[in-house]
């Protein structure tokens, strides 16, 4: 715990306790994708240059969250990244988690690469009661948003691929397609299902060939498909229509000497990049890589009234952390009580006005229903405790409250 977070510490100042929070962001609207993976292997690197710390690194951003008291901790982050710190840092990761920063407007698939890089950091034991709350507020507003995304559109950048592939088809005759699918993770998976959707007969590549074949298995007309191990499949001429590839590290590159078929698409999802300058020089607007989706226009699952609602909801949040944290500087045992039942209560609130439809009206008439009920809950035990302050040092610890 950094110096003067002390739960028995005197108070102390909200702005000092809260820009001890810092994000760090490297996005395809600054960097390539070489350039990304550099950054995130530096920061993956370093280790206990910080009292808490979450990387999140997935195809299009490579962002820090760090909360630390020492003034030089982050001195090795690059300076070329990106740097928000205090609400400003609360509010960006909630977004980030919400979807609201992505290519994709509320793609679906950022909720879960943030949930897996928190869930990474606590077992690793890099993260502590700062990150803990906030990583848990933002994924719970990850999911607020996916339950107003609309169903139609891009839910991801596999389905940007696929789309790209469609428009491109259109001027290609109608024979038979076959397609290349390299990467069983989800977003290959993604892409093979998409592209048989397309009519194309699947060479689905993997390092495992069981992972392939259980793939395979789950696709429509599973006899149409085959799965082979990536090393076969990459290692001569690729003659294919289509070839998409989605993999992590390093894997055998494509060169312009694969590309035997004059008009063949390629998806590079890669990170860092599977093609070669050469082979992406011959492709031309053949080629769809992450650098090139990250400069086209985004697609959108929410309407701009929506979004708009949305923001004002991630900034809202943003304050409820910092006030949160203000709280548990304070070391006053009642008001985490109070603020940690008012969170109860607010959450419960949105998950009953989601799921029942509540106008405006209504909704504040149930709010100030919970906020009696709650406050006359609270009442007698709250008189107790100033009565008794050393029960009301327990407080944290019967509530389980950071």
């Amino acid at each position: 715990m950094p110096p003067g977070l002390s739960l028995s510490a005197a108070p102390a100042d909200r702005g000092t306790q809260l820009d001890c929070l810092v994000v760090a962001s490297a996005t395809v609207r600054d960097f390539d994708t070489d350039a990304r993976e550099t950054l995130a292997a530096g920061l993956e690197a370093r280790s206990g240059d910080t009292e808490e710390r979450v990387v999140l690194h997935t195809c299009h951003r490579v962002e820090l969250i760090a909360f630390t008291a020492a003034a030089d901790a982050l001195a090795g982050v690059p300076d070329a990244m990106r740097r928000v710190k205090g609400l400003a840092a609360a509010e960006r990761v909630l977004l980030v988690a919400g979807g609201l920063d992505s290519t994709v407007l509320a793609e679906e698939q950022v909720l879960g690469q943030v949930r897996d890089a928190y869930r990474s950091a606590l077992d690793r034991g890099r993260t502590g009661p700062v990150t803990n709350e906030l990583l848990r507020r933002a994924i719970r507003f990850g999911k607020r948003v996916q339950s107003f995304a609309q169903p139609l559109g891009d839910r991801s950048l596999a389905d940007r691929s696929a789309r790209w592939v469609e428009e491109q088809l259109r001027t290609l005759p109608g024979a038979p397609l076959h397609a290349l699918v390299v990467g069983t993770g989800e977003m290959g998976r993604a892409l093979a299902s998409h592209l048989s959707g397309l009519g194309a007969r699947i060479t689905l590549a993997s390092r495992s060939r069981d992972r392939a074949e259980d793939c395979i298995a789950a696709l429509p007309h599973r006899e149409r498909h085959r799965a082979v191990l990536m090393s076969d499949a990459l290692a001569g001429p690729l003659r294919y229509d289509i070839v998409a590839i989605a993999v992590r590290g390093d894997v055998h590159r494509l060169d312009s000497r694969q590309l035997e078929n004059p008009r063949c698409l390629v998806v590079d999802l890669s990170s860092p990049s599977a093609v070669t300058e050469d082979a992406a020089a011959r492709l031309g607007e053949r080629l769809l890589d992450l650098d090139r989706m990250g400069i086209a226009n985004g697609a959108r699952r929410l309407s701009s009234v929506v979004e708009r609602r949305l923001r004002s909801e991630a900034s809202a949040e943003a304050r409820a952390f910092a006030a949160w944290m203000e709280v548990r500087a304070s070391g006053d045992g009642i008001a985490a009580l109070r603020a940690h039942g008012d969170d109860v209560r607010r959450r419960h609130l949105e998950r009953l006005r989601l799921k029942a439809g509540l106008d405006d009206e209504q909704a504040a008439a149930v709010e100030a229903m919970t906020v009696a009920m709650f406050g006359e809950l609270l009442h007698g035990p709250i008189v107790r405790l100033r009565r008794d302050p050393d029960a009301a040092a327990h407080v944290r610890e019967v509530f389980g409250i950071e």
